[in-house]
C-alpha cells in the first residue's frame, strides 16, 4: 500500500514522499541555508524526546544521527507508517481541488520538526523556518540484492561523525544509534534494534568492524535522492 504523502509545517515547511509498508527508507533533512540546527547537547536530548514521541510510533527506525546541522533515519515502512492521518475538516478545506493526503508517518514527522523549531526558536529568541522546507526520503531496499542499499546506508549513517571530522570513532558521538547496537547505552531506545539485525543480517562483531568502513562515493550517491 502506498500513499503519497504532503506535508505541512506550520506554513513554513512542506515536502512529499512516497512510502511503502515493508520497505526500507533513507530519510534526511538539514538547516534551512545549512544552518545549526543542534546549538548544544540539550538540544539533540529535547530532538530525539520528539522523535520518541512523534516518530517511533509511526514507523520502525532502525539507525539515526543527528548531527549539528542535519539529521539522518533509517526507517523501515511498516502498516502504521502507511495507515491515512484523519484531518480535521477545516485542513481538508484548505484546497478543494487538491486536499492534502497525510499518512500516520507524515503528520508524525510534521509535528516533530514544527514542534522542535517552535521550542529553539523561543529559546533562541530567534525566528524564520529552521529546517529546510523538504524532508527527503530514498528507498534503499530492494529485492535485488546488488541493488539493496540498506547495509550501506546504515553504515553511513553511523560514520557520519566521523567523515566530518567530529569524532575518531564513530561509537564516540553521543547522539546516534551506533552505541545501542554496540551494547553501550542503557537506555530506553526507540531502534528496533531485533528488527535491523534481522533485515540487514547483522552481528556485533560486524557492527564493529563497519565502523571502520569508508564507504565509495557511487555507493554513497545510492542513498541519497
Amino acid at each position: 500500500m502506498t500513499f503519497e504523502v504532503t506535508l505541512t509545517f506550520c506554513n513554513q515547511y512542506f515536502t512529499s514522499m512516497k512510502l511503502k509498508s515493508g520497505e526500507i527508507y533513507h530519510v534526511y533533512n538539514r538547516g534551512n541555508n545549512r544552518q545549526r540546527v543542534f546549538y548544544d547537547r540539550e538540544n539533540y536530548y529535547y530532538f530525539l524526546n520528539k522523535v520518541r514521541q512523534y516518530l517511533s510510533p509511526n514507523c520502525d527506525i532502525l539507525a539515526y544521527c543527528l548531527m549539528p546541522n542535519h539529521f539522518h533515519f533509517l526507517i523501515h515502512a511498516n502498516r502504521k507508517t502507511t495507515f491515512r492521518f484523519r484531518q480535521k475538516k477545516a485542513l481538508d478545506e484548505i484546497s478543494s481541488k487538491s486536499p492534502l493526503k497525510m499518512t500516520r508517518f507524515s503528520k508524525g514527522m510534521q509535528m516533530l520538526l514544527s514542534s522542535y523549531a517552535k521550542g529553539i526558536n523561543k529559546k533562541y529568541s530567534r525566528s524564520g523556518s529552521l529546517f529546510r522546507q523538504n524532508t527527503k526520503s530514498k528507498r534503499t531496499s530492494s529485492e535485488f540484492f546488488l541493488e539493496d542499499y540498506s547495509l550501506q546506508c546504515f553504515m553511513y549513517i553511523h560514520n557520519n561523525p566521523v567523515a566530518a571530522g567530529l569524532v575518531q570513532y564513530a561509537d564516540e558521538w553521543e547522539f546516534s544509534s551506533i552505541r545501542e547496537y554496540m551494547g553501550l547505552k542503557n537506555v530506553d531506545s526507540f531502534c528496533n534494534v531485533k528488527l535491523a539485525k534481522q533485515l540487514l543480517n547483522l552481528d556485533v562483531n560486524e557492527i564493529i568492524y563497519l565502523n571502520n568502513v569508508e564507504l565509495p562515493t557511487e555507493v554513497i550517491r545510492k542513498i541519497f535522492r
